[in-house]
């Protein structure tokens, strides 16, 4: 099935937004826990840091991902093309290789017809 680039850029973004949105929810929801004074207070820092940094590292996956995706799309043609050419060149060696035999094989008899009987 061949992406459209709408799509691609549909699948590229939408994942992205959606990433947002439970980022945002994560932050919101330590930010609750900041004010408390407990465990999370102490660690509020570090929750920020890890929360960007799997949400950029998970953007940027995700973009090349779906770039090595229209990678594929557009070597695809280039691709049938030649598995094609291989196919045909395949096709001309056995072709030869067949009319090779066959003169083998001519050889062969012939040889027998000249030989003398035992």
């Amino acid at each position: 099935m061949r992406l459209s680039k709408n799509n691609l850029l549909l699948i590229g973004i939408v994942p992205i937004i959606l990433a947002l949105v439970i980022g945002y929810n994560f932050f919101d929801a330590i930010g609750i826990l900041k004010p408390g004074g407990m465990t999370t207070f102490l660690i509020y820092d570090q929750l920020i840091i890890i929360g960007a940094a799997i949400f950029i590292g998970g953007s940027i996956y995700w973009g090349i991902l779906v770039y090595y995706i229209h990678l594929m799309q557009e070597n695809e043609v280039d691709i049938q093309d030649n598995f094609t050419q291989l196919a045909g060149s395949g096709t001309a060696h056995l072709e030869n290789a067949r009319t090779l035999i066959g003169k083998v094989l001519d050889d062969i008899k012939a040889a027998e017809r000249l030989k003398p009987p035992q």
